[in-house]
């Protein structure tokens, strides 16, 4: 079974008229027990008016995963 718990970090807010529907920039720290193994690692993520979403993911989280 795999859990997921989400810690969110330092936000950034984004200039005004220098990204196209992003609100801010924000850090976010991901802890995954996968059976057992325990997993922590920290993505960046932008915020916009449709949600939060993962920029770069890595082998756990994917590109464009909605943290909630």
């Amino acid at each position: 079974m795999k859990e997921i718990n989400v810690k969110k970090l330092q936000r950034v807010e984004a200039p005004i008229g220098e990204y196209e529907n992003i609100i801010a920039f924000q850090l976010v720290e991901f802890s995954i027990n996968f059976f057992g193994h325990e997993e922590t690692f920290t993505l960046d993520t932008k915020i916009t008016n449709e949600g939060q979403f993962v920029i770069d993911g890595n082998g756990w989280i994917k590109e464009g995963y909605q943290v909630i």
